[in-house]
């Protein structure tokens, strides 16, 4: 993986839409929220565009992505919301010209596709980290910090927030961080995008879904080995749909029963008000005690 810039307050950071169209006034206020951190910021006109329930057509994305990650101007990509259609868009990028202009790329929920994409196959170095319109939405100031100090780090970040999580299964465990959304890491199994978990701590967080199409989608995970291959587990934010009767400690702990690594639970990153910024890639270590707190240290930079 390329080393790329840290940013300082006054670099610019490009805006793309590669998936879902958006609400235009939560965007425009994510926007203010980046330049209340330092940063300026830049995007097409054409980012508002639509066609049926993606942000203008698979072409028009792609060369927005393209067009930004070879601008010499810009220093960072983040992206206006997820939603769905990241995965319809890296077919049409050029994975050998993209290796060319590293800068970190960051998103969440079904840019997980993209960020997978980009890290394993043109060694970008990719965040776990909100939306545009997510910071249009009031964030959590812990939610700001962890972003801006992700952005202008040089080095390793260091202990990562771990407050409110839980250990499921205790244990210690060292390896890069790999993963995102669960329904996005599930649908990349069997394509040339899948995502890589040997010797990683996984990171796994959804939104929506009922306890058992999450049980599915782990059981998909680990019936096709990605869960046994990695040496440790960390799941952010689970939201479930309002009604839910299902317990999903308990199906976590059923599913994963057999797993050899340490296990935590209510991480804060993914669909939530609070959201850690991950270091996607980076080496980090993971200790969860049993009756204690879990910490996750993130030992190697993706900045420099």
């Amino acid at each position: 993986m390329k080393h790329a810039r840290a940013l300082k307050p006054g670099d610019t950071i490009g805006i793309a839409a590669p998936s879902s169209p958006f609400d235009r006034n939560a965007f425009q206020k994510g926007v203010h929220a980046l330049e209340k951190l330092g940063f300026k910021v830049s995007f097409r006109k054409d980012i508002f565009d639509q066609n049926r329930y993606f942000a203008g057509t698979d072409q028009r994305r792609a060369e927005e992505f393209t067009e930004l990650m070879s601008d010499r101007s810009i220093a960072a990509v983040m992206f206006a919301r997820g939603g769905y259609g990241s995965q319809r868009v890296i077919p049409l990028l050029n994975a050998d010209a993209l290796r060319q202009h590293a800068k970190p790329v960051l998103g969440f929920s079904d840019l997980t596709a993209l960020l997978t994409f980009l890290r394993q196959g043109a060694g970008i170095p990719t965040f776990y980290s909100p939306v545009i319109t997510q910071l249009g939405r009031e964030p959590h100031s812990m939610t700001m910090e962890s972003l801006a100090k992700a952005l202008t780090t040089s080095g390793p970040l260091g202990p990562i927030s771990s407050d409110g999580s839980h250990t499921m299964l205790p244990g210690e465990a060292s390896g890069p961080l790999v993963g995102g959304c669960l329904s996005l890491i599930n649908s990349s199994v069997g394509t040339p995008y899948e995502l890589e978990t040997t010797g990683s701590v996984l990171f796994i967080e959804e939104v929506g879904e009922k306890v058992y199409v999450i049980d599915r989608m782990l059981t998909q995970l680990k019936n096709s080995g990605a869960i046994s291959k990695a040496v440790g587990i960390i799941f952010g934010s689970l939201k479930l749909p309002d009604g839910e009767k299902h317990d999903v400690d308990a199906m976590l702990a059923d599913v994963l029963s057999d797993f050899t690594g340490p296990v935590v639970t209510n991480f804060p990153a993914g669909h939530s008000d609070e959201f850690v910024t991950l270091p996607l890639g980076a080496g980090v270590e993971l200790s969860a005690p049993a009756g204690g707190e879990p910490r996750l240290t993130c030992t190697e930079g993706l900045l420099s």
